[in-house]
């Protein structure tokens, strides 16, 4: 397989390679939570007194966040992760608002929207070009928008004000924070975090020494873990054992990403990957991570035979997709792939050239053990609100 890249994306790649060898040291598997002396090999010293004053200040913007806590009037469950780049989220996220459709609720999103030109927040319009909307409100609310109809999705920083403003205008009754565990501003009724089996603390640091948001013992706020990326139960095994050794209390899952369909066109029907096995496939990305997407199309057993990766949010152009075509052509591609948060930010007179990967979650054994959760905190939730009302009267 070949990988090919436009020159601002070898500059890109080049430089994120870079990061990504200071970030994730070779050899390391599962560091011990909050043990950076694990690692043979920190990041330089003037990195590691940036990464210092990072979590000082950290520390008094978290304070004064709490400080300013809003509390909405119906039950909030963050997403969120620890680390940056992609550990999953969106796909979680979407997995949880199909579940809370599933036992009769109606869910909204509240996203901060990364990526978007705009600032005003607002509701995802259901019509439209999804290329503009995706620069006016980022590709992963759109994303979600185009996969979840009858859901809302709200852009927001100000995740409180979207949710306020969300109630006002439609008839959610429970919300899914995208990305919300370092938004402290909101409370949550149970707070999700992801942590990628592949990596899931890099070197210990956090920005900009390391990938961290903020320090592993902060874990400790969370409600449940969720281990992303599992390829065998057995991967998940170490992280699982060292997150019920330091967070004793806190419940783990594990979960699978996995392509579940080829879209060949906008609008059309979704096919098995298996249906397709016999294509080779120019694949592209642009998200943090295109290694991890190009991982599960192979696992679907389709045959790719060139790559392209673009940086994260990356705003496609003529340039990109003469490369693209150029490649399939001379390699007698069968079908062209990306993902669906790739989808959405591709000019209109290409869209109906390029197939799109759902990619889709599994818990495997652990679904039952997931749901229960999910329905313990919603009746919990539920039980204290109406207690609430009637001690008010």
């Amino acid at each position: 397989m070949k990988t090919i890249c436009g020159f601002k994306a070898n500059l890109y790649e080049a430089a994120n390679r870079r990061i990504l060898r200071s970030w994730y040291p070779a050899g390391i598997q599962v560091p011990e939570a909050g043990t950076r002396s694990a690692f043979a090999q920190g990041p330089p010293a003037l990195l590691r007194a940036a990464s210092g004053l990072y979590e000082k200040a950290l520390q008094k913007d978290q304070a004064r966040r709490r400080k300013k806590l809003v509390k909405l009037p119906a039950p909030v469950i963050s997403i969120g992760n620890l680390s940056t780049g992609g550990t999953g989220k969106t796909p979680v996220a979407i997995w949880m608002c199909e579940f809370l459709l599933k036992i009769g609720l109606h869910p909204v999103v509240l996203t901060r929207g990364y990526g978007r030109r705009g600032n005003s927040p607002g509701r995802v319009p259901l019509s439209g070009s999804p290329a503009e909307l995706s620069g006016l409100f980022g590709d992963e609310p759109v994303m979600i928008s185009e996969h979840l109809p009858a859901t809302p999705v709200w852009v927001g920083k100000d995740r409180a004000a979207s949710g306020k403003a969300a109630l006002a205008g439609s008839a959610g009754d429970v919300f899914v924070l995208d990305d919300g565990f370092q938004h402290l501003a909101l409370d949550r009724d149970l707070d999700i975090v992801l942590l990628d089996c592949r990596s899931p603390f890099g070197n210990g640091f956090v920005l900009p020494a390391g990938p961290l948001r903020e320090p592993s013992s902060n874990l400790k706020r969370a409600d449940a873990f969720v281990i992303t990326h599992v390829d065998r139960d057995a991967d998940a095994a170490p992280l699982k054992d060292m997150l019920e050794r330091f967070f004793p209390g806190i419940p783990v899952f594990a979960c699978r990403h996995k392509v579940r369909g080829i879209s060949l066109r906008k609008g059309g029907p979704v096919f098995d990957p298996k249906e397709i096995w016999d294509r080779t496939a120019v694949v592209f990305a642009g998200i943090a991570g295109p290694e991890g997407f190009f991982s599960h199309i192979r696992q679907a057993g389709i045959r790719i035979c060139v790559s392209f990766g673009f940086p994260d949010h990356h705003r496609y152009t003529a340039g990109d997709f003469s490369r693209i075509f150029h490649a399939a052509s001379a390699h007698g591609a069968g079908v062209i792939i990306t993902t669906a948060k790739d989808a959405v930010r591709i000019p209109l007179p290409y869209r109906d050239a390029v197939s799109v990967a759902e990619i889709g979650i599994d818990f495997g054994p652990d679904h039952e053990g997931f749901c229960s959760l999910t329905r313990a905190m919603l009746d919990r939730t539920t039980d204290k609100r109406i207690s609430e009302i009637g001690n008010q009267k």
